[in-house]
């Protein structure tokens, strides 16, 4: 599947982003559960309140149909609705969803106390990112004491292109599915550092598989130094990848290769041993 980009409209509302599907049985398909989770993902593209014609606007439904499926949502308890603004929000029981994925994802608790391991010796920021269509989303995460990075938090989605851990995950898949990813995708700039030609980028990711490791120097986020290496599960498949994110303040690219890339390193091949134990579908 591949994650479109998402874009603001005239109203000033991100829309969805949205994956291409794959072959369905329309017999099976349920359209009306389509229309719900559509819903549900404009909030997550919008993470405020908003009114049913931004939700509208920003779904692309129409507001006979927008509204019907908030009514449902909010009797459901996953909305909340103030009736002093007509506007809508999550609820607390949305969380139950994202709770629920990581309670059931193995990887995530048991190479915890390897980003805890790393983040010791680091004494910064330790990540672990899976790759979701076209952009890592992080599912683990040990924070710097010294650092505040308020800006990322679990669940936190960005394009793979523009991050090291995204690059590290790129890097070492099969050329079908990686070509799948990025052959038909743009890559705006996210910053003035951002890479965005596309012979570059692969070169970035040859570079990335060759060596091990991913760097990226303030292209998804301004004054943030990344490197990152791969986590190989079942099969020898990637299946995430640990990062330790440090501020320009405090850190250049050279010393962060020097002194954090083999602590990734290290760190997502104990992880790969734990990792190659449980074989996801």
């Amino acid at each position: 599947m591949m994650l479109e980009n998402r874009s603001k409209g005239r109203t000033g509302v991100n829309s969805p982003a949205s994956f291409a599907k794959p072959d369905i049985d329309e017999r099976l398909y349920l359209g009306t559960i389509e229309k719900g989770l559509l819903v549900l993902d404009t909030f997550c593209a919008n993470p405020r309140p908003m009114t049913l014609a931004e939700v509208s606007a920003a779904s692309g439904l129409n507001k006979s149909a927008t509204q019907r499926v908030l009514y449902t949502l909010r009797a459901l308890r996953y909305l909340t609705h103030s009736e002093t603004t007509r506007q809508y929000s999550l609820s607390v029981r949305a969380m139950d969803i994202a709770n629920a994925y990581l309670r059931s994802n193995p990887i995530v608790e048991a190479t915890y106390p390897y980003l805890l391991e790393a983040n010791k010796q680091s004494k910064e920021t330790v990540n672990l990112t899976e790759l979701d269509g076209s952009d890592i989303v992080f599912i683990s995460r040990v924070p710097s004491r010294s650092v505040m990075s308020s800006y990322v938090t679990i669940g936190t989605r960005l394009p793979a292109y523009a991050t090291a851990p995204g690059r590290a995950i790129l890097a070492n898949l099969g050329s079908t599915e990686r070509n799948e990813i990025l052959v038909n995708s743009s890559f705006p700039a996210l910053t003035s550092y951002t890479v965005t030609d596309r012979e570059e980028l692969f070169e970035r990711l040859d570079e990335a598989r060759e060596k091990g490791y991913a760097i990226a120097n303030q292209e998804a986020m301004l004054g943030d130094i990344s490197t990152a290496a791969p986590v190989f599960g079942y099969d020898n498949k990637v299946v995430a990848a640990v990062n330790i994110a440090v501020s320009t303040a405090n850190w250049t690219v050279e010393k962060v290769e020097a002194e954090l890339s083999p602590i990734t390193v290290e760190i997502a091949r104990q992880m790969s041993k734990v990792a190659s134990q449980y074989r996801r579908v």
